[in-house]
């Protein structure tokens, strides 16, 4: 009890009458809500906390009975109140957030906060106690370094929830009077803080999701994660809301988008490359976020189990709906398409021959829902010890099946394949992987010097008698003369060449610019000129350039590609090959389109030296081996600094290019022999290159027709 209940006592609120702190509180709950708001925190920071503490109170309220009390200390609030004593509580919280507090409570007297402009912590704390109850006609109630200030024009200490030192100061600027310090923590408020930011958000599992997902793709190649991924963004949206849920998801890709695409991190430029990555990775994100949105809503009878099936094989097509409106929308990002973690599993992928690289997504989705749920009944019914066999024994016995047909597919193929007396039944190709620094790329002083260099390294490749020889994307540098000095080249040799370089085509008023690939004939002739038509998003081009000149300041091009309008075969003495170009191999609509043409195989030109030694590379080509299953045909890789080899029909890896120590983006050539198909006996093409992405289109009206029907439920309802 007081000495003299005539002497007011002034209590703190955050960390004394409260184990947290209510600014930290709000921000934790502002961004569990939104995440993008932490650059408007940013901002209001730095124009200084009383109004950052006021922007929040404006958008966050919180209910005061959830909030930790230090019960000990509000116990003896209660029995200084009883006496008669006049009880003000003080804080550098803002107004908006003390008023309620004070009210739940119930001991106040009066309230004196922070006001936007002042922020009433410290020596503004002292100064406005004293001018109101003079020196030393205050006893308070504080529990940290910020408190000393007071506590010297105090005239009694009464110290909470602090640790020793702050005891010990509290004694050397006056009087201490009760304390409250037995359990003290000096974590609890950041406890708090991570506990609502980041675990009853979900956002902790929503990482671990997205991190996992990361680890399931080149460089580390953990298949298995993919599978766990789906399920656990699903536990992290569990039993929030529809923004909630969306939230949780968006977490869990941007984690795993900033985790993957990494290497836009290592473009030798200044300042583009981190603009690139956050801008892409947030954008990309949004998918996730609309998929744990869409799954979190569906509104099924998961009470029985058919209604569970049903829940997941709508979630597997939902995912495949999103992935394919990524592929196409602001000129389409297929990258790292959920399907094409399962590269390796060969038998698996022979799904994408009718599927595309869809179906596998699909399967690998519905796995993971089925796991969902199989915990969900292991969770509800923890006696029932064979309760989750159920959910899972159809999209597993789905996946087994595939995966058994897939070896029996590739085994029937290979015991059908027929050679034919029309011509040889494989093609020599070279490969030139010549690994130029992206600098050296783009300094003009070097081109000669390179292309010399370039040519040396053909020449010795060329000693075993190859019919083609190809270069990847931006190995040859432009300058006068440089197509007739190849022309000579193929025609010594009597080597067909495919190489990339610039092409114009002059029109009324203007001059297209394209990313090209040229056939020179053994003839050296050109017998052939392929027009890039997917053109990557500020590296090749810069969207509403016309009507927002602005957008060009945003990236390192100068100015800007035009895109190609069809396919193009390019047509050798016994062979024929369809060029894409960078990565166009990611494109499933692309590759099917040049595929359409029947050539004999597939051929892709790329640089990917922008990236150094990174995922990027093996990332590329896992995208790329489903163009070979979905189409039934072998593809040729040409990179600057890796992948460069050849992938087979059935998407198996056949010959990599590496140096003596299995080096993938050292310089080098690799002789492959590509098998061609027969010119008499045609072979049937497959189900995706006759009729493409019927899967996908599927998985895309399922959704819809879902999402009307919950929308019809809800109204029914209302």
């Amino acid at each position: 009890m007081a000495d003299s209940p005539n002497i007011p006592l002034v209590v703190d609120l955050d960390g004394t009458l409260i184990r947290t702190d209510m600014m930290w509180e709000t921000l934790a709950r502002l961004l569990r809500r939104n995440p993008f708001a932490i650059f408007q925190i940013l901002f209001w920071w730095t124009r200084g906390r009383a109004l950052l503490k006021q922007k929040l109170a404006e958008r966050v309220q919180i209910d005061p009975a959830t909030l930790p009390y230090h019960k000990k200390f509000l116990t003896w609030l209660r029995a200084e109140k009883n006496s008669g004593r006049t009880i003000i509580l003080a804080t550098a919280s803002d107004l908006k957030m003390a008023r309620p507090v004070a009210a739940h409570v119930g001991l106040f007297d009066e309230v004196l906060a922070s006001d936007g402009k002042i922020n009433l912590r410290s020596e503004n704390k002292l100064r406005a106690l004293t001018e109101k109850f003079g020196e030393r006609g205050f006893d308070y109630a504080g529990n940290s370094a910020a408190d000393f200030a007071v506590w010297r024009g105090a005239r009694e200490a009464v110290v909470v929830n602090a640790s020793a030192r702050v005891l010990r100061e509290a004694a050397n600027c006056t009087k201490v009077g009760a304390t409250f310090c037995e359990d003290f923590s000096a974590v609890a408020i950041a406890k708090s803080f991570c506990t609502e930011l980041f675990w009853r958000s979900g956002y902790v599992i929503a990482i671990v999701a997205g991190l996992l997902l990361a680890l399931a793709f080149p460089k580390f190649s953990v298949a298995g994660f993919a599978w766990v991924a789906p399920a656990l963004l699903l536990f992290a949206a569990h039993g929030n809301s529809g923004a909630d849920a969306f939230r949780a998801g968006y977490v869990g890709g941007i984690t795993f988008w900033l985790a993957s695409l990494y290497w836009l991190l290592l473009m030798p430029a200044t300042g583009f490359p981190i603009l690139g990555w956050l801008a892409l990775s947030a954008y990309v994100a949004l998918y996730f976020g609309a998929w744990t949105w869409l799954v979190a809503n569906f509104q099924f009878e998961i009470s029985n189990w058919f209604g569970r099936v049903r829940w997941a094989l709508a979630g597997a097509a939902a995912w495949v709906a999103l992935e394919f409106l990524r592929g196409w929308l602001f000129s389409g990002f297929p990258w790292s398409l959920l399907g094409a973690s399962q590269y390796q599993l060969v038998p698996l992928i022979q799904i994408a021959a009718a599927t595309g690289v869809y179906g596998v997504s699909f399967l690998v989705v519905w796995l993971s829902l089925g796991l969902y749920s199989a915990a969900e009944m292991i969770f509800l019914n923890p006696t029932k010890r064979h309760v989750w066999q159920a959910e899972i024994v159809l999209p597993l016995g789905t996946v087994l099946l595939l995966f058994v047909g897939g070896i029996f597919k590739i085994d029937f193929d290979s015991r059908t394949a027929t050679g034919s007396s029309d011509r040889p039944a494989t093609l020599r190709v070279t490969l030139i992987q010549p690994s130029i620094p992206q600098t050296l790329i783009w300094s003009p002083r070097e081109d000669e010097k390179r292309f010399a260099e370039l040519l040396a390294q053909s020449q010795q490749a060329l000693t075993n008698g190859a019919d083609l020889l190809v270069w990847p994307e931006s190995a040859v540098p432009m300058f006068d003369g440089v197509y007739d000095l190849i022309s000579q080249f193929a025609q010594t040799n009597h080597a067909a060449v495919i190489f990339n370089g610039d092409d114009a085509q002059v029109r009324a008023g203007a001059t297209d610019y394209f990313n090209a690939a040229f056939f020179i004939g053994t003839d050296g002739r050109c017998n052939g000129v392929y027009h890039k038509q997917n053109l990557v998003i500020f590296g090749e081009y810069v969207p509403l350039a016309r009507w927002l000149p602005f957008l060009k300041y945003l990236t390192p091009i100068q100015g800007g590609w035009t895109p190609g309008d069809r396919p193009v075969i390019f047509a050798g003495n016994n062979f024929t090959a369809a060029p894409l170009i960078c990565f166009e191999d990611c494109f499933p609509k692309t590759a099917r389109a040049a595929a359409a043409g029947e050539p004999d195989f597939l051929v892709n030109l790329s640089n990917d030296g922008w990236f150094g030694e990174s995922a990027e590379q093996r990332q590329h080509l896992a995208n790329a081996v489903f163009r070979a299953v979905e189409n039934g045909l072998p593809l040729v890789r040409c990179s600057n600094n890796g992948v460069t080899g050849w992938i087979d029909a059935h998407g198996r890896l056949r010959e990599i290019l590496g140096d003596k120590n299995g080096n993938e983006y050292a310089a080098g050539a690799l002789t492959v022999e590509v098998p061609l198909r027969p010119a008499s006996g045609e072979i049937s093409p497959t189900f995706f290159r006759r009729h493409g992405d019927c899967f996908a289109w599927g998985c895309a009206a399922i959704t819809i027709f879902t999402i009307a029907s919950n929308r019809r439920k809800r109204r029914a309802t209302e």
